[in-house]
């Protein structure tokens, strides 16, 4: 590529490319190095890219990542453009982590000459993501003990009184639920589907709430939009006990509906709920949680009921 432009322009052209912090190499079809830019090489913790030059690329990864390599560069001798992300140790034992495209060079002809790759440093995202999934883990595990240490207390609080006890063990069932659901919740692991969520969102409110769910169909939403859901179901019933038809015994219904690739929840209670408050802080901050998981959130009040309505993308 460089090599066939004039001495200037070539010159120019490698100058430019050494500007890019992303790593870019040449490879002929046999996947030896023709060319690097300086980041390349300084990546390779090398002190010139001409120490690279005849190497073979796969060399300058470590073993295991050779074989997705090897795949990448076959799907591109095919013609096809192929991408994926590996590690890499440093000298010091450290690893860099990079997102690396791999692409034919064609002629005017459309013959694939040479391989080129372009690999970004993705190393701090990827730092960042572990350290936010330990906080996640260990937020988890918080949660979980601060719910057996709430239970237990109940318990405590009620040994010896029998006419508390049932209520006791209501309150420790309802802990116990609310410890499942935010298990699952928070889990990055386990599948989430929409008709599974929000009937097990619904039993922390206990099985006498005034619930009654229509359709709920199978659409699996991401963990973004799981937790925006959860968080405005547990919204919508705190403020239904407090001032609407949980408060009252009145009905609430609950159901969902695909709509454009999408997934509308409407919740609908029998109540004469007032305006939303002002200055109040609960709606204003599911909205915008709504709004960060790509959905929109809609309230509507009238004079005998209120009606709320969340839309959340599906995932394939």
């Amino acid at each position: 590529m460089i090599e066939a432009l004039a001495d200037s322009d070539g010159a120019l052209l490698s100058a430019v490319l050494d500007q890019t912090h992303d790593c870019i190499k040449l490879l002929d079809l046999q996947g030896r190095i023709q060319y690097v830019n300086q980041a390349g090489a300084m990546a390779m913790e090398l002190s010139s890219p001409s120490e690279l030059i005849g190497q073979l690329w796969t060399d300058r990864w470590p073993p295991d990542v050779r074989p997705a390599i090897e795949a990448a560069l076959h799907s591109v001798r095919a013609g096809e453009s192929s991408r994926f992300k590996a590690s890499r140790p440093q000298i010091n034992g450290s690893k860099t982590w990079w997102d690396v495209a791999v692409t034919p060079v064609r002629t005017a002809r459309g013959e694939i000459t040479r391989l080129l790759t372009i690999a970004r440093d993705i190393t701090a995202e990827v730092l960042e993501r572990e350290h936010v999934e330990a906080i996640s883990v260990e937020m988890r595990h918080r949660l979980k003990n601060a719910m057996t240490v709430a239970a237990g207390l109940v318990m405590l609080s009620a040994r010896g009184r029998p006419d508390v006890q049932a209520f006791a063990a209501e309150v420790v069932a309802r802990f116990s639920q609310l410890t499942a659901v935010q298990t699952l919740i928070l889990d990055p692991t386990a599948e989430k589907h929409f008709s599974q969520i929000v009937p097990l969102l619904a039993t922390i409110y206990g099985q006498g709430a005034a619930m009654e769910f229509g359709e709920l169909p199978e659409a699996k939403l991401s963990d973004q939009a799981i937790q925006a859901l959860a968080l405005c179901f547990g919204e919508l019933a705190t403020n239904s006990l407090k001032y609407g038809a949980l408060k009252h015994g009145n009905r609430i219904r609950v159901e969902g509906a695909l709509r454009n690739d999408g997934l509308e929840l409407t919740w609908w209670e029998q109540t004469e709920f007032g305006e939303a408050r002002s200055g109040g802080l609960g709606l204003g901050l599911v909205e915008r949680l709504i709004r960060t998981a790509r959905g929109q959130f809609r309230r509507e009040v009238g004079a005998d009921h209120m009606l709320a309505v969340i839309n959340l993308p599906v995932q394939p």
